[in-house]
Protein backbone atom coordinates (compact mmCIF):
# COMPACT_ATOMS: atom_id res chain seq x y z
CA UNK A 1 0.00 0.00 0.00
CA UNK A 2 1.20 3.47 -1.21
CA UNK A 3 1.61 6.13 1.64
CA UNK A 4 0.51 10.05 0.64
CA UNK A 5 -2.34 12.01 -0.22
CA UNK A 6 -4.66 11.33 -2.81
CA UNK A 7 -6.16 14.00 -5.28
CA UNK A 8 -9.67 14.23 -3.78
CA UNK A 9 -8.58 14.60 -0.11
CA UNK A 10 -6.30 17.30 -1.23
CA UNK A 11 -9.26 19.08 -2.83
CA UNK A 12 -11.30 18.92 -0.36
CA UNK A 13 -8.58 20.03 2.01
CA UNK A 14 -8.07 23.27 -0.33
CA UNK A 15 -11.73 23.79 -0.75
CA UNK A 16 -12.32 23.63 3.40
CA UNK A 17 -9.14 25.81 3.65
CA UNK A 18 -10.67 28.23 1.09
CA UNK A 19 -13.61 28.35 2.73
CA UNK A 20 -12.42 28.99 6.26
CA UNK A 21 -10.10 31.74 5.50
CA UNK A 22 -13.21 33.26 3.14
CA UNK A 23 -15.52 33.51 6.45
CA UNK A 24 -12.46 34.64 8.92
CA UNK A 25 -11.45 37.50 6.15
CA UNK A 26 -15.72 38.66 5.82
CA UNK A 27 -15.41 38.46 9.85
CA UNK A 28 -12.00 40.93 9.65
CA UNK A 29 -14.10 43.45 7.35
CA UNK A 30 -17.34 43.53 9.20
CA UNK A 31 -15.47 44.22 12.86
CA UNK A 32 -13.47 47.01 10.86
CA UNK A 33 -16.23 48.61 9.78
CA UNK A 34 -18.24 48.73 13.21
CA UNK A 35 -15.27 49.98 14.18
CA UNK A 36 -15.15 53.24 12.29
CA UNK A 37 -19.24 53.43 12.44
CA UNK A 38 -18.88 54.07 16.07
CA UNK A 39 -16.01 56.19 15.83
CA UNK A 40 -18.13 58.08 13.35
CA UNK A 41 -21.20 58.32 16.01
CA UNK A 42 -18.68 59.03 18.84
CA UNK A 43 -17.21 61.55 16.60
CA UNK A 44 -20.87 62.96 16.25
CA UNK A 45 -21.70 63.04 19.67
CA UNK A 46 -18.84 64.42 20.49
CA UNK A 47 -19.60 67.33 17.71
CA UNK A 48 -22.91 67.97 18.77
CA UNK A 49 -22.49 68.09 22.44
CA UNK A 50 -19.69 71.03 21.57
CA UNK A 51 -22.33 73.24 20.26
CA UNK A 52 -25.11 72.30 22.77
CA UNK A 53 -22.19 73.36 25.08
CA UNK A 54 -20.99 76.60 23.10
CA UNK A 55 -25.10 77.60 23.13
CA UNK A 56 -25.25 76.89 26.84
CA UNK A 57 -22.63 79.28 27.59
CA UNK A 58 -24.58 82.51 24.95
CA UNK A 59 -24.62 85.49 26.92
CA UNK A 60 -28.67 86.11 27.23
CA UNK A 61 -31.56 83.89 26.62
CA UNK A 62 -32.88 85.91 23.50
CA UNK A 63 -29.11 85.20 21.94
CA UNK A 64 -30.00 81.66 21.70
CA UNK A 65 -31.93 81.90 18.24
CA UNK A 66 -28.16 83.25 16.90
CA UNK A 67 -27.19 80.65 16.85
CA UNK A 68 -29.36 78.55 14.70
CA UNK A 69 -27.82 77.68 11.22
CA UNK A 70 -28.45 75.36 8.02
CA UNK A 71 -26.28 72.68 7.54
CA UNK A 72 -22.51 73.38 6.92
CA UNK A 73 -19.58 71.25 6.85
CA UNK A 74 -16.88 71.38 9.91
CA UNK A 75 -13.29 72.31 8.38
CA UNK A 76 -9.88 70.84 9.74
CA UNK A 77 -10.01 67.29 11.36
CA UNK A 78 -13.94 67.13 10.56
CA UNK A 79 -13.91 67.78 7.24
CA UNK A 80 -16.05 64.75 6.82
CA UNK A 81 -18.96 66.33 9.12
CA UNK A 82 -21.59 68.67 8.75
CA UNK A 83 -23.85 70.23 11.50
CA UNK A 84 -26.99 72.24 11.36
CA UNK A 85 -29.11 74.17 14.46
CA UNK A 86 -32.28 74.56 15.00
CA UNK A 87 -34.20 76.82 17.75
CA UNK A 88 -37.59 76.98 18.44
CA UNK A 89 -40.42 77.70 20.67
CA UNK A 90 -40.62 79.23 24.31
CA UNK A 91 -38.81 77.85 26.12
CA UNK A 92 -36.31 77.25 23.31
CA UNK A 93 -35.72 73.93 21.75
CA UNK A 94 -32.86 73.48 20.37
CA UNK A 95 -32.22 70.51 18.01
CA UNK A 96 -28.13 69.74 16.53
CA UNK A 97 -27.81 67.56 14.10
CA UNK A 98 -24.21 66.31 12.69
CA UNK A 99 -24.61 64.41 9.17
CA UNK A 100 -21.59 62.20 8.46
CA UNK A 101 -21.42 59.24 5.22
CA UNK A 102 -20.65 55.96 5.58
CA UNK A 103 -20.45 53.72 2.17
CA UNK A 104 -21.85 56.36 0.67
CA UNK A 105 -25.50 56.60 2.79
CA UNK A 106 -26.06 59.81 4.66
CA UNK A 107 -25.80 59.20 8.39
CA UNK A 108 -27.32 61.62 10.97
CA UNK A 109 -27.04 62.01 14.95
CA UNK A 110 -29.58 64.70 16.50
CA UNK A 111 -29.25 65.78 19.88
CA UNK A 112 -32.47 67.62 21.40
CA UNK A 113 -32.37 70.20 24.66
CA UNK A 114 -34.62 73.13 25.88
CA UNK A 115 -33.71 76.41 27.41
CA UNK A 116 -35.77 78.02 29.62
CA UNK A 117 -35.53 81.74 30.66
CA UNK A 118 -35.19 81.20 34.45
CA UNK A 119 -32.77 83.55 35.77
CA UNK A 120 -30.64 83.23 32.52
Amino acid sequence: MKKGFTLLEMLLTVLLLTVGMTSILHMVSRAIFADTNLENITTARYLGQEKMEEIKGAAAYDDIDSYASARAALTGAFSGFDRAVAVSGDPKQVDVTVYWTTQGQDQSLRLVTLFADYDY
